[in-house]
């Protein structure tokens, strides 16, 4: 697919400007919140974020959730930290503040509005945390 085929959103307008110095099509791109996604009904056939939804409140993250269910027809791909002791550690301020839980917490928050969960290993990790893709369908 080309550029063509990429949408994107985000709170911040430096972001999206750097997007647009990337070649994607400002057209494309729009500033909104994440929790209260702008588009129609299965807008999209998939949807995906990185290192985005555990910086949101616990009620965010829940908002964040419904809105991109709604708008995305099949899956959504989101890459977020867990922590490596697995255990719910909370909303942590370590270099930028979010939260470092368990994947069983993330899975429990999943399961609340999604159907299909799969959860697989990423290669990221920093001192506490470890990546991991979570992998939602209706």
């Amino acid at each position: 697919k080309t550029n063509n085929d990429i949408y994107g959103c985000d709170i911040s307008k430096l972001l999206l400007e750097k997007c647009i110095s990337r070649g994607i099509n400002k057209e494309k791109l729009m500033e909104c919140d994440a929790t209260k996604l702008p588009y129609s009904d299965n807008y999209f056939d998939y949807c995906y974020s990185i290192g985005s939804l555990e910086h949101f409140t616990e009620e965010g993250i829940d908002k964040f959730l419904e809105s991109s269910k709604r708008v995305t027809k099949y899956t959504g791909f989101h890459m977020i930290p867990v922590s490596k002791s697995n255990k719910d550690e909370g909303w942590l301020t370590f270099q930028q503040s979010y939260f470092n839980n368990s994947i069983n917490w993330w899975e429990k928050k999943l399961n609340k509005h999604f159907k299909k969960i799969l959860i697989l290993e990423s290669s990221w990790e920093s001192e506490i945390s470890k990546g991991v893709w979570l992998i939602i369908s209706k």
